[in-house]
């Protein structure tokens, strides 16, 4: 008896176990679909801590003075009184009760794209070109000038753009409807008189008024890179969490065949614990592998989502599984050690669920305070769901090489962990036991 036959035993053994077979697989597809179309609303709550972004004024203020000038506005005079960007950036961003949740910086576009490219911030609001000049043209006369204003984003933080989006939406519904208040107020005052009857014409200037003052937000990503959806979300969330459960079901492997003498009858055949551990890891490879596969395909046929360069996908996968056989293994060495089902049971019901919570798969941890999120990085379906995020994204090997290597590395710690406690620490444990059996 060989590795591989030990591989074939545990396989079937797997096949067999119905319970195992719908926690591994069906588990996670009915949760998938169910979290994708359910908790849409997640991606749109406050985080606990401040949403950072940053300011680009992409205009040149004297040179927008000097337009209202060519307008018969005195313009220095004008923006004196009526400054419409310390309107937006000091009085309403400014403001206390904004900056409870949003905290902005004033930079230039470059530097502003580099922050956002670091991820140092969500987003970049970007006051286009004629932004002075429209912004008091429309409250100071009748003609209707279209506002630009740009939002760059990183896709990432689907949270924090949400919110950027709505604040910044706040503030034009807001002075759009100061600017049609002030329209109506002077054709009204230009009236020789209104007649009650005459009130519906009043209602329809109000209507179309509306409808010719717009501000133009232009919402995008980051280029190249696109947004996260709920099913992206939560196929990703779920898969990563529930390999951990297929370590969870590897860790009471050898204990289970100790009790049922089947280990015994492994070491008389004469098979080498090498082999147990090398049998054990690669079944748990494969079966974790074969598990997130199936989620794979699953949410890509029925949820739509598409899990981007699949040449990335599978080196996540790969190395998401190895790091998962590797625990799984490790696990199931100590508690073969320890000879009671504490530290299995012990890792089903608690840590699996608290590597679950600070790696994202019940919510994204935009949403926890900042001081747990940084524990982000010990939790195995973290790393491994950042990484699928980040492919799903549009980004590329070069943006989640540290999570690949991390994972490697995690692997390889509890594989060589594995092999102390059964190999070298437990070596001699059989071997009377043999010689009696064999003689």
């Amino acid at each position: 008896m060989g590795a591989i036959d030990i591989i074939i035993k545990d396989l079937k053994v797997l096949i067999s176990d119905r319970k195992a077979l719908g926690i591994l697989i069906l588990m996670p597809i009915i949760l998938t679909t169910i979290l994708s179309y359910a908790l849409k609303g997640a991606f749109t709550n406050t985080p606990k801590s401040r949403v950072e972004i940053a300011i680009v004024k992409n205009y040149d203020r004297q040179e927008q003075i000097n337009k209202l000038g060519n307008e018969s506005i005195n313009g220095d005079e004008i923006v004196k009184q009526l400054d419409v960007e310390k309107i937006f950036i000091d009085e309403f961003l400014g403001s206390e009760e904004i900056q409870k949740i949003i905290q902005y910086r004033v930079v230039d576009e470059k530097e502003g794209m580099n922050l956002l490219k670091n991820r140092e911030i969500s987003s970049v609001v970007i006051l286009k070109e004629d932004f002075i000049y429209d912004m008091t043209i429309n409250l100071l006369t009748t003609s209707t000038n279209k506002v630009k204003i740009d939002i760059v984003a990183d896709p990432d933080k689907y949270i924090s753009r949400q919110i950027v989006e709505q604040i910044i939406n706040g503030f034009c519904d807001t002075m759009s409807s100061i600017i049609i208040g002030k329209n109506v107020l002077e054709k009204v005052m230009t009236e020789e008189g209104i007649q009650y009857q005459y009130i519906g014409n009043v209602i329809e200037e109000i209507n179309k008024s509306i409808l010719d003052t717009k501000v133009d937000i232009n919402y995008t990503n980051t280029k190249g890179k696109d947004p996260i959806t709920s099913s992206d979300y939560y196929s990703v969330a779920m898969a990563t969490m529930f390999i951990l459960f297929a370590a969870g079901y590897g860790s009471k492997m050898l204990l289970e065949e100790k009790d049922n003498i089947t280990y015994q009858r492994m070491m008389i055949s004469g098979i080498s614990k090498w082999k147990v551990v090398v049998g054990k890891f690669i079944a748990l490879f494969l079966i974790a592998l074969g598990q997130i596969s199936i989620l794979i395909i699953y949410s890509t046929i029925t949820l739509k989502v598409n899990w981007g360069n699949l040449y990335l996908v599978t080196i996540i996968s790969l190395c998401s599984v190895f790091s998962i056989a590797g625990l799984g293994t490790m696990i199931a060495a100590i508690t073969y050690r320890v000879g009671n089902y504490k530290m299995a049971n012990a890792f089903e019901s608690v840590i699996i669920q608290i590597m679950a919570l600070l790696g994202g798969s019940f919510f994204p941890i935009d949403i926890l305070p900042s001081f747990i999120q940084r524990f982000s990085i010990l939790s195995l379906n973290g790393l491994a769901l950042k990484s699928y995020l980040s492919v799903i994204s549009g980004y590329g090997m070069k943006d989640i090489a540290t999570n690949i290597i991390t994972l490697i590395v995690i692997g390889i710690i509890f594989t060589c962990i594995a092999v102390y406690v059964l190999v070298i620490e437990g070596r001699g444990s059989y071997d009377e036991y043999t010689k009696v059996k064999t003689t």
